[in-house]
Formats: structure tokens, C-alpha cells, sequence
């Protein structure tokens, strides 16, 4: 697995943020990116093995919440 760089994931928070004005989306990514940087700043007191856990985690987390995804019908 190549290594993902927290801060550089936050970073990508930021862009996006950058180019939204929907108070929903912009409240989503602000908690993904506080993750991303969460993670980033503990990441030295983990192991390889939780440190890999947490990114699959946030990762998930980041592309389940963050990206477009089909409107749900009811």
C-alpha cells in the first residue's frame, strides 16, 4: 500500500472548500479535513498498523461523505 499523507489530504479538504458555498458540503469537509489533521499530528505515536487503519478509516469516511453522490429517492 503507498503511503497517503495526511496533511496533504486536509490540503485537499481545503481546495475543495475553497470551491463551495453549500453550507452542508462545506460542514462535511471541515470535519474530514479536522480528521485528516487529527491524524496527521498523532500519526508519530502509532504503529505502521493503526496508522494504515486510521487512513483506510478517514479514507472511507472522506469518499462516502465527500464526493457527489446519486440524490436519494423516497
Amino acid at each position: 500500500m503507498s503511503q497517503v499523507d495526511p496533511w496533504e489530504k486536509a490540503a485537499d479538504c481545503v481546495r475543495a472548500l475553497a470551491a463551495t458555498n453549500e453550507p452542508t458540503k462545506r460542514e462535511i469537509l471541515t470535519n474530514i479535513r479536522n480528521l485528516w489533521m487529527g491524524l496527521a499530528e498523532q500519526h508519530s505515536f502509532m504503529s505502521d498498523v493503526e496508522l494504515a487503519k486510521q487512513i483506510e478509516v478517514i479514507g472511507r469516511i472522506h469518499s462516502d461523505l465527500a464526493e457527489p453522490s446519486t440524490p436519494i429517492v423516497h
